[in-house]
């Protein structure tokens, strides 16, 4: 019988503190010349050389297939990020600092030096930690978003909800205007960046969460952030299952059998209801949903038309526009890099014919929804972005840690024990 390991204190307290400082505070920090040095990342830039040597020493070094794969799919972006700091250096330090971030230290962080670690984390108070952290960060930006009309200005905290750089500023710095009401930020300091990257968690927190008003809450401040792409990814979300349903009658079509399809519409037909309320509510109208300017991002599209094969300058960063950004900054190979990544979840189902749980399920369809985000703001050089992201991305690939009562089982009845989400990575 194979001796399972138990949740160890030092493992909890690391995933407790990146739930807090990543997905609650995530601002929370310093900056050093412009580069902002929040908790969570020092944290992750701290522990992550010892548990490295962890990694190297005390377990042995396999992975399953689909995540060779994916790191396959991620190594053109990272060539060409290489070619263009070798031969053109930086551009701006702070943003290709992120960049590299983004497609280096983050990807090997959460695909290859934590999973091993996963198997030392009780599952349920992970879950725990995850939606608790979810919730409060809804419920304060709730909160701000009423507050600040009746007293004009935010409650902040620095170095908590705001870096210390940025007490002060969020309503001068951070394009946060709506009229009377200001797009809900919560402790993200910016609605686009709290809504985008809170989408890429939503599908994993409404697995996890069993209350329904706290299910809504989130979703309530997913509306409050006023934001166009937001609010498109709230429909994308709502859809993506109906969607599913019917491409899987298709083999039976014009003979469907939609089971759950009326609760879908439902969901569907409410979200967009609540967005038509959210517009009344600001005394906006359709212009604003249909701006011809895409929310002045039309320029970035020109970024489509005017590349190079290869890079041709040094590293900066990321626009709204992650595509049109890719070929900016790396050429059409940049795109097609670029594209092979966001697509990379997807492709992986074709060579993995193992049935996903449904929390691997789940994190796929965060990240199916970042990839359709990604083409009008994906807040890609921005914290957390990135680190949600590479985390939904480790969920998908190795599933979410055993329960503690789980781990019992197993070291009991192995044969009642569920099935261990590591087992082909032999972890």
């Amino acid at each position: 019988m194979r001796i399972l390991r138990k949740p160890h204190p030092a493992a909890m307290f690391l995933a407790w503190f990146l739930m807090v400082f990543l997905v609650l505070f995530p601002k929370g920090g310093v900056k050093l010349g412009g580069l902002p040095l929040t908790w969570g990342y020092m944290a992750l830039a701290f522990t992550t050389p010892v548990l490295l040597v962890v990694r190297i020493v005390a377990f042995p070094f396999r992975l399953p297939i689909r995540a060779w794969l994916a790191l396959l799919m991620l190594l053109p972006i990272q060539l060409l990020c290489v070619y263009s700091v070798v031969f053109f250096g930086l551009v701006e330090a702070s943003f290709a600092v992120s960049t590299l971030s983004a497609f280096f230290f983050l990807p090997w962080i959460f695909l290859l030096v934590y999973p091993p670690f996963l198997a030392s984390i009780d599952g349920d108070r992970l879950a725990l930690y995850f939606r608790r952290c979810i919730l409060f960060a809804a419920l304060w930006g709730i909160f701000l978003f009423f507050w600040h009309p009746l007293t004009g200005h935010f409650i902040e905290i620095p170095l908590l909800t705001v870096n210390s750089d940025d007490a002060g500023q969020l309503e001068t710095t951070k394009h946060i205007a709506r009229g009377l009401f200001l797009k809900l930020i919560s402790t993200y300091n910016n609605g686009n960046l709290y809504g985008v990257d809170t989408l890429i968690l939503l599908p994993l927190y409404d697995y996890f969460e069993p209350s329904r008003w706290r299910r809504y809450a989130v979703k309530l401040a997913l509306l409050l952030t006023l934001s166009r792409t937001v609010w498109a990814g709230m429909v994308v979300f709502e859809a993506m299952p109906l969607l599913l349903l019917l491409l899987r009658q298709a083999s039976t079509f014009p003979r469907l059998h939609l089971g759950q399809a009326r609760r879908r519409v439902m969901a569907l037909v409410v979200t967009v209801a609540m967005i038509f309320a959210a517009l009344a509510f600001n005394s906006s109208n359709l212009s604003f949903l249909l701006d011809p300017t895409f929310g002045n991002r039309l320029g970035l599209l020109s970024d489509f038309f005017n590349g190079s094969l290869l890079p041709t300058h040094g590293l900066f960063g990321f626009s709204e526009i992650l595509y049109g950004s890719a070929v900016r900054e790396f050429g059409y190979a940049g795109l097609i890099a670029f594209t092979l990544l966001m697509l990379s979840p997807l492709l992986l189902l074709f060579v993995d014919h193992a049935k996903l749980s449904p929390i691997r399920r789940a994190a796929l369809k965060g990240l199916v929804l970042y990839s359709i985000l990604a083409g009008v703001d994906g807040g890609f050089n921005f914290i957390p972005t990135m680190a949600f992201y590479w985390f939904a991305y480790m969920v998908f690939l190795f599933g979410w840690p055993r329960p503690h009562a789980a781990l019992a089982l197993a070291q009991v009845s192995p044969r009642r024990s569920p099935p261990n989400p590591f087992a082909e990575a032999a972890l």
